[in-house]
């Protein structure tokens, strides 16, 4: 997967947005997809890796399985999962992982919190 198939899966997902928090010079290759304001997937289009939002679970087996997924940089490593793009884990592995990330974030809101921002 490159950045713009990525970017591109990322914002197909409902009401996510692309963000570009810092002002710092070294952190302008850095985006954040969120949904609801919340982070599931951290970007560095420079150096082609994203941190994703992941299960404890989910973390030591992608791991195990391939060499493109490693400690996330600078996240909970207990929840996020760094990914190296265009390496051996498949396309479609990485567009689960993401989905599965945005769900994580969507299901902790309140049915209250997803029908204000049309998400039910």
């Amino acid at each position: 997967m490159n950045v713009e198939e990525l970017r591109d899966y990322c914002l197909s997902l409902p009401k996510a947005e692309e963000n570009a928090p810092w002002t710092e010079p070294q952190y302008q290759m850095l985006v954040t997809f969120t949904v609801g304001g919340k982070w599931f997937c951290l970007a560095d289009i420079e150096k082609k890796f994203i941190d994703v939002k992941c299960t404890p679970e989910q973390i030591a087996e992608i791991q195990e399985k391939y060499t493109g997924a490693f400690p996330a940089w600078h996240m909970n490593k207990q929840h996020w999962l760094g990914i190296k793009l265009e390496s051996d884990m498949p396309d479609e592995v990485i567009r689960r992982l993401l989905k599965e990330g945005y769900d994580l974030i969507v299901n902790s809101f309140s049915n209250k919190s997803r029908e204000k921002l049309g998400l039910q």
